[in-house]
């Protein structure tokens, strides 16, 4: 069966966006008598704090296609990639293979350098003798459960 690689659509900027985080009710790990102004406290949930550890090297990616599914990443789930981040073996990687932007696992196939997808349609790219530029290694992955 011919390889259908995953593709991926335009890559969307960076914006923080606080959301609001419920109260707690609980004060674990705190010592002294608590202020009462604290109840009144603005406090956010920021993915980007969490997500994003190189800001002016990080940017937004939408999958497409099923090729990473047994590793998580499904059609329309958005990807956190970081240019910053050197690769290693088992990271997964948004690169330009052969004119194509791709998701794929970085490994060894047959002892040398391969992309690799979860799915057993696609067979492993070899890096050797192709045109490959990294575009990032992907920190996180984004699935939405409800449309």
């Amino acid at each position: 069966m011919p390889s259908q690689p995953t593709t991926v659509a335009t890559a969307q900027p960076l914006t923080s966006q606080p959301l609001p985080f419920p109260p707690l009710h609980g004060r674990a790990g705190f010592s002294g008598f608590p202020s009462p102004a604290q109840d009144y406290e603005q406090r956010t949930l920021d993915l980007n704090v969490r997500l994003i550890k190189n800001p002016t090297q990080t940017f937004y990616l939408t999958a497409r296609g099923d090729s990473m599914e047994g590793w998580g990443i499904f059609d329309g789930d958005l990807l956190v990639v970081d240019r910053s981040v050197q690769p290693r073996l088992g990271h997964i990687l948004v690169a330009m293979f052969n004119e194509e932007v791709l998701i794929k696992r970085y490994a060894l196939h047959g002892g040398t350098p391969h992309l690799c997808s979860a799915h057993p349609h696609y067979p492993p790219l070899p890096l050797k003798g192709t045109e490959c530029q990294l575009w990032g290694v992907v920190r996180a992955v984004v699935h939405e459960y409800l449309p």
